[in-house]
This record gives C-alpha cells, structure tokens and sequence, in this order.
C-alpha cells in the first residue's frame, strides 16, 4: 500500500515538473530595447510595453516582415500611468502580447502616428529583429 502511494506520488510529481518544463518562456521590451536582436522558441510569449497618450491621436501599429513567425494574441492593452490615475489626458503603457508560433526570422516593427494623417511620417519607431527557433 505505501509502495503504490510512494509511485503514485513520484508519478504525480513527475508530470507537474514535465507541465512547468513545457510551460512558455516570456520576454518583455520596452523602447530601450530598440534593435536588439531577439531569439525566441516555439510557443514564447513576446510582451511588448510602449508608452503612449491616445488623447493625442497617437497610438501605436504593428507590422511583421514575414506573417507566420509571430501571431498576436489578443488585443493591446493601454495602461494608464498609475501616478496620473483618472487624469484626463494622461498617457499610460500599451502591452502587446505575440506568441512565437513560426520557425524562422522576421523584423517586428512598431509606428507611433495618427491612423488618419496619411503621406505623413510616423512620430517615432521602433524595431526589433526576431528569430524563433524550434524547440
């Protein structure tokens, strides 16, 4: 009887350690990473927390050179500064979430701009070579 507990428990114990194991890995940037070559495995999470103000028209967009390496997951998030909490007008972070899904390399870049001034230079942007390997 505590024979069969003892495997049971080992076997238990062995399959919460395989979980936390296979669990993915997560990398967060920010602007001071700018250019920084990224390396990734299959099923990683990429955060990404950019400042923004969306009262002043600007917000951030996204574009990979090769679709297929990084897929969105979800929609961006906008946090708003806690010091300037319920401050109208008050800028804050936008956290956008990819997961690594395609072996390979791409160029994940970022635009601050206003969506509707077209012909016009984006304010500020940000790149990032991504590589995801196998894992």
């Amino acid at each position: 009887m505590i024979g069969g507990m003892k495997r049971l428990l080992s076997g238990i114990l062995s399959c919460l350690l395989a979980i936390v194991s296979a669990a993915a890995a997560q990398l967060d940037l920010t602007e001071a990473e700018n250019g920084k070559d990224i390396l990734l495995d299959q099923g990683d999470l990429l955060v990404v927390h950019l400042s923004s103000n969306r009262t002043t028209g600007y917000g951030w967009s996204v574009k990979s050179s090769k679709p297929g390496k990084l897929k969105l997951a979800g929609e961006p998030l906008l946090n708003q500064a806690k010091s300037s909490h319920g401050l109208v007008g008050a800028g804050g972070l936008e956290a956008w979430t990819f997961r690594a899904v395609g072996v390979g390399r791409t160029r994940l870049t970022f635009a601050y701009a206003r969506p509707w001034e077209k012909g016009v230079s984006p304010l500020h942007v940000i790149e990032w070579p991504v590589t995801v390997r196998m894992k």
